[in-house]
Parts: C-alpha cells; structure tokens; sequence
C-alpha cells in the first residue's frame, strides 16, 4: 500500500486515473478531491451537514467539476444507471447497513460500471479479529460509527460482486469490484 504522502499515495491510486462521471460517497472533508484527474464530473454525497460543507470548500480547488449533496450511501439522491465509477474511501465500515448501500451503488451505477473502495477489514488473523470485535461496540461510538469488524470483501460477494483486490496492507484493502449477477 502506498504511503500518503505529498503526492497523496493510495488516494491518486484509488481515483486518479477514473473517467467519466464519478459518484464518491462519505466524501467526509473532501481528502480525494484534489487527486481526481480524469473524471468528467465527480459527484459525493456525505451524510454529515458539517463535513458536507468543508467538501464543498475543497472542492473549490478541484481540477474537475464538483457538486456535494447531504445524503446517506443506503440512499443515493442520483437516477439509475447515472455513474461509470463509484468510490468508497474509508466509508464503508461506518455505513449503516452496507447491503442496502451496495444495492444503491448496483443501481447507480452504469453497465459494467466499477466500484472502487480502498477500506479497512476484519483482520484475517483470529486473534486479532477477535480483539477487533471486542473493541468495536466502544470504537463506533468514538469514530464516526466506525466497525474495526466488517467483512467487506465477503459482504460484497454475498452481494453478487465480482471482486478484485490489488492491494493488502494489514487490515487495508484496495479493491474494485463489478456487480456478477
């Protein structure tokens, strides 16, 4: 996993080549947006008012054209089909329920279209997974709802995702992925 650096490390790698119409979602203070490069247009959604809002000031100095609306990922304010590209950084583990957020992304997303997610994951470690569990009901409540325990490699499977990682890093995972079904 690339460090981030100046150059923004695993954030260029995760959106910087991405084209066509995007849809980022928890944008939270707008951290990826001066790495998008290719896209047409980027579209985030952030389900905190507040963060909403530093996005929107980031997202002055973007290279592409941005528009930030206040919105859960488990409802998505777009039409079908409307993105070639959805983007997750760091999101998923604080979704509320990831199965209809994924059914979302499915829906919005173009055919063929891609998920892209760089997240944090339940450590296939046992007994660090069982340590992950163990911290998680205390951790959420002090990290923007954040789960140390989600299985979102596996969640996405059972979902009907094709899934390709591209990169491991301890609990980190660079990932995209295409609805199969």
């Amino acid at each position: 996993m690339a460090k981030q650096g100046s150059d923004g490390g695993w954030r260029a790698e995760l959106v910087g080549d991405l084209e066509g119409d995007v849809l980022e979602i928890g944008v939270g203070t707008g951290e990826n947006l001066r790495f998008y490069r290719g896209a047409t247009r980027l579209f985030a959604v952030e389900p905190d008012a507040g963060r909403a809002d530093e996005a929107r000031q980031a997202a002055r100095s973007a290279a592409i054209p941005v528009t930030i609306e206040v919105a859960s990922a488990e409802r998505l304010p777009y039409e079908d089909q409307r993105f070639d590209h959805v983007v997750s950084s760091m999101v998923f583990c604080s979704v509320d329920q990831p199965g209809d957020a994924l059914r979302e992304i499915e829906r919005v997303l173009r055919p063929n279209g891609v998920l892209h997610m760089m997240e944090h994951v339940l450590p296939g470690n046992p007994l660090l997974a069982v340590l992950f569990r163990a911290i998680t009901p205390v951790w959420r409540r002090l990290a923007w709802n954040c789960h140390l325990d989600r299985p979102t490699v596996e969640t996405l499977r059972e979902h009907g995702w094709e899934v390709e990682v591209h990169k491991r890093w301890l609990v980190f995972v660079r990932i995209s992925a295409r609805q199969g079904r």
